[in-house]
């Protein structure tokens, strides 16, 4: 009997010990995902808002700049796919590391373009200066695809809200540190032979060099390969035992190992479409308030840059609020389906009222409580799409071991949105003022703007599609059990997996009935 109290004991030493070494791998993945996730956003909020007058500095025109925004989504909507298979193959340090190292360079030539002779010279410098910034941005999918392998299922909507707000901060800071250099003016060297002059619109490029050293260091030190829990995987493959459960009828069906075909057909599956779908609408629906806000409120309500970019400054607040509120609500129990759709009808809420209430000489309300509506959404479909996704991709054989890859796609959906719809707001969605005083309502935006709110109600139907054919309720079954599987072992979980998928062939039967009328029987 001593004994047996001894060895108990000596077992909840080992597991506190393993629980504690947990969490200190924990923080430190944390503290890399954080910084690489501030450094992206500060690089990015940097540049955007003193771009166009360093291109016009240096010979350049406007239709130049515009062509250098888009280049740099552009370059990092291309760039994506290869570093997500990149890190299927070779794990997430040699990606993160080659994409800093890549933007550094990119931080480089930014600083020194201007030494460059002026015109077409310096022009395509800060071009290609733009184009290595968008390809390092492009590590922005391998913050969602490390906690989609390193963090319990239940914990990634909380983990991808947080990195989320990360990002949200970054944006917030990159504009203050602009103020900081504007009074930069240092001339480097002789004038006789050669100089070079150090101003306000050249040095947020020595920034972009520091930050993103700093966070090359930090990946170099502090980030380590997430383990992968073989035994587990294997297990959970060993339920299905080669074979693919069909959802929709409730049986199985048999599949080889996973072929192209396997991952062609899995990637077109509804639950991964739908996930694709909201990432791509949110997006889409904030470019008509960023790219919209602007114009509208200067024509309806007379406002500068000034009083524009202290309102959309405000939207950062409210969405961090949001952000935190989503995170609790997680831990609290609340699904990833339940905070979704809760998010989409805000969304849907909020675009129709966008289009209402932007009349021209009316009250500052009728523009802003739209956009507060609107960017309160945002939190609740950001971070629950990842997570909706994460879950899909793992129910799948053929994508199991390709999370990098996957997240990299899905951030490729709002690198469309980003330099797709701008133009799109732009050209269709905005009146001109002319066309506003000459209109009966006055309004501001046209019914083009509500692609927004059809958007959102296009996704909540297709989250309902997944919900009404148990396809959703099978993959929150799947996550479960990979959640027991950490906690019980792997055997106790996949008994209970297996255990639970086959009540789904005749529960699913009878959800379906209930939701069709009986008809009435006839002799």
């Amino acid at each position: 009997q001593v004994t047996e109290e001894k060895d108990t004991h000596h077992i909840t030493i080992e597991s506190n010990v393993e629980s504690g070494i947990v969490a200190m791998a924990f923080k430190k993945y944390q503290i890399v995902l954080t910084i690489v996730g501030l450094v992206d956003a500060i690089s990015y909020m940097l540049v955007t808002p003193s771009l166009v007058f360093y291109v016009l500095e240096n010979g350049g025109t406007k239709d130049q700049y515009g062509f250098i925004m888009s280049a740099f989504s552009f370059s990092s909507f291309c760039t994506k796919p290869v570093i997500g298979w990149w890190s299927d193959n070779q794990g997430f340090r040699v990606p993160y590391l080659v994409s800093l190292s890549i933007a550094t360079v990119g931080g480089i030539v930014y600083v020194f373009a201007s030494a460059l002779p002026g015109g077409t010279t310096a022009v395509g410098a800060i071009l290609l200066a733009r184009l290595l910034g968008g390809c390092g941005n492009a590590n922005s999918a391998l913050g969602f695809a490390y906690v989609a392998r390193s963090v319990p299922a239940k914990e990634q909507t909380s983990a991808n809200s947080f990195l989320s707000v990360c990002r949200l901060l970054g944006m917030s800071i990159g504009p203050g540190i602009n103020i900081l250099v504007a009074k930069v003016n240092i001339t480097i060297g002789d004038n006789d032979k050669w100089a070079f002059t150090l101003n306000s619109l050249n040095s947020v490029g020595l920034i972009i060099v520091f930050c993103n050293f700093a966070a090359f260091v930090a990946t170099m030190c502090l980030l380590e390969e997430p383990q992968k829990d073989h035994e587990s995987d294997s297990e959970m493959d060993s339920i299905e035992n080669g074979k693919d459960i069909d959802v929709e009828r409730g049986t199985y069906k048999s599949s080889s190992s996973s072929s192209k075909y396997d991952i062609f057909r899995s990637f077109l599956s509804m639950d991964m479409l739908v996930p694709m779908l909201s990432y791509y609408s949110y997006n889409a629906s904030l470019q008509l308030i960023e790219t919209g806000f602007a114009p509208a409120a200067n024509d309806g309500l007379g406002w500068g840059p000034i009083e524009s970019s202290a309102a959309l400054g405000s939207i950062t607040l409210v969405i961090a609020v949001n952000m935190f509120v989503v995170i609790q609500l997680s831990k609290r129990g609340v699904s990833d389906t339940n905070l979704l759709c809760g998010g989409l009808v805000l969304s849907t809420i909020a675009y129709i009222l966008l289009y209402a209430l932007w009349i021209k000489d009316t009250t500052m309300w009728h523009f802003y409580l739209p956009v507060l509506f609107g960017s309160s959404s945002y939190p609740y479909l950001a971070a629950t799409t990842g997570s909706i996704f994460t879950m899909a991709v793992s129910t799948k054989p053929a994508l199991r071991n390709y999370q990098g890859s996957m997240q990299a796609v899905l951030s490729m959906a709002a690198s469309v949105a980003g330099f797709v719809t701008p133009g799109f707001v732009a050209t269709y969605c905005l009146r001109h003022p002319e066309d506003v005083l000459a209109s009966s309502d006055k309004r501001e935006l046209t019914t083009f703007s509500l692609f927004a709110p059809l958007l959102s109600v296009l996704t909540l139907l297709g989250i309902y599609y997944l919900h009404l054919t148990g396809i959703m309720r099978y993959n929150e079954l799947f996550r479960e059990s990979k959640t027991e599987s950490s906690a019980d072992g792997p055997s106790e979980a996949a008994a209970s997996f297996a255990e639970k998928a086959a009540d789904r062939g005749s529960s699913l039967a009878s959800e379906s009935s209930s939701l069709v009328p009986k008809r009435k029987s006839s002799k």
